[in-house]
């Protein structure tokens, strides 16, 4: 989870994330959203979007999700994880 410019690791260690090339894309997008909009107005956004259309169909997550798959297709060497069953379109 991205908090201004931080990312907060819950249940991974640094290494762990840092060695997720798919999760640092993601969480990196997230670093820049927040530094386009300000951190006060990116979390009003985010949250209200969430509240709008949920977690898997707000934006701002579409974007680091379709980012985060742009990075590792990009890499040959890459193994592509599934996604979670629950970012799933139903």
């Amino acid at each position: 989870m991205v908090v201004g410019q931080t990312v907060h690791l819950s249940g991974a260690t640094r290494e762990e994330f840092l060695a997720d090339a798919e999760w640092v894309a993601h969480e990196a997008v997230h670093l820049r959203q927040y530094r386009e909009h300000g951190l006060v107005r990116f979390l009003w956004k985010y949250l209200v979007e969430s509240a709008r259309v949920g977690y898997f169909h707000n934006k701002y997550e579409v974007e680091a999700r379709e980012e985060a798959r742009r990075v590792v297709l990009a890499d040959p060497a890459h193994v592509l994880r599934p996604l979670p069953r629950h970012a799933t379109r139903p």
